[in-house]
């Protein structure tokens, strides 16, 4: 059976799949592909370089927020208030400082096992996937890039940024990979159980920003009649119109509940700790029947 990770995006919020990644180890179960978008391309190229759960905690629990970025506040001001030169607002210095400590390249290429990671191509707004036959410390900073905050990244040339805003959850190159058992490891709950109408606006414009970040995995398991074992949908009425397909056992995981805008550049211990702790608690939970 060829057994596919996804790892989605959401900032700081990847601390939760460090967890479920920790459960998924002492479990023995080995992947034959991952797939991740933004932080989730981070997490899964440390994955693939062979970085123990001892290492991959250490990491999330020490790189705290002045240690990952810094503010370019009068460059970006500049920037928006007299059209000058595009400068981000966030400096990504130490997020490439952590790669270059941590990231065995060499390793990543070399590894039987198939790390992808996602990028959008600024000129053609295309989705991109590179598998780690070809991954550099660009496509990686690339899938992070989230516009305005951070810096584009060329890649031969041509400008690439955060994956996440066209391929938050990848499933696609697993399902090409053939994978027939799936887990997913969201960051946010929407569109992984039912929530109910939001009451403000602060939680309509969170909510909003959470179905834009799983869009594209929902649309994916709609083109092919999929669905995942956690939201009722109403794929059978599109399967009576001959969309019918063998689907591979697609498993979510996610928080609990929804974590605000705040989160997702909070990068302070208590919030890895408490993500990777969640993170554990959840697969421990969820998973005990697949694996």
């Amino acid at each position: 059976m060829k057994k596919a990770l996804i790892l989605s995006g959401g900032g700081a919020r990847g601390a939760f799949q460090i967890g479920v990644w920790k459960y998924l180890a002492e479990k023995n179960w080995k992947p034959d592909i991952i797939c991740g978008s933004s932080v989730g391309a981070i997490n899964a190229a440390g994955i693939g370089s062979g970085l123990d759960i001892k290492k991959l905690v250490r990491i999330w629990t020490t790189y705290n927020r002045r240690r990952m970025y810094k503010l370019n506040l009068l460059q970006f001001l500049a920037y928006a208030l007299f059209g000058r030169e595009l400068k981000p607002l966030l400096d990504a210095g130490g997020v490439e400082s952590m790669l270059k400590e941590y990231i065995d390249f060499q390793h990543l290429r070399n590894n039987r096992m198939k790390i992808v990671v996602s990028t959008v191509n600024v000129h053609t707004a295309r989705p991109c996937f590179f598998d780690n036959s070809e991954i550099q410390m660009e496509h990686i900073l690339a899938s992070g890039a989230m516009p305005v905050l951070f810096s584009c990244q060329n890649i031969k040339g041509v400008p690439h940024w955060d994956g996440g805003i066209m391929s938050n959850i990848p499933l696609l190159p697993a399902l090409e990979f053939g994978a027939e058992q799936i887990i997913i490891v969201m960051l946010s709950p929407v569109g992984h159980s039912p929530h109910p109408f939001p009451g403000d606006v602060r939680t309509a414009l969170e909510h909003v920003f959470e179905q834009f970040l799983s869009a594209s995995y929902q649309t994916a398991l709609l083109s092919r009649a999929y669905e995942d074992r956690c939201l009722p949908t109403s794929l059978p009425e599109y399967r009576k119109n001959g969309y019918t397909a063998k689907q591979p056992e697609i498993i979510c995981l996610a928080p609990a509940k929804m974590l605000g805008f705040s989160s997702l550049l909070n990068f302070s211990l208590r919030q890895a700790e408490s993500l990777i702790d969640e993170g554990y608690k959840t697969a421990c939970s969820r998973l005990k029947p697949f694996i």
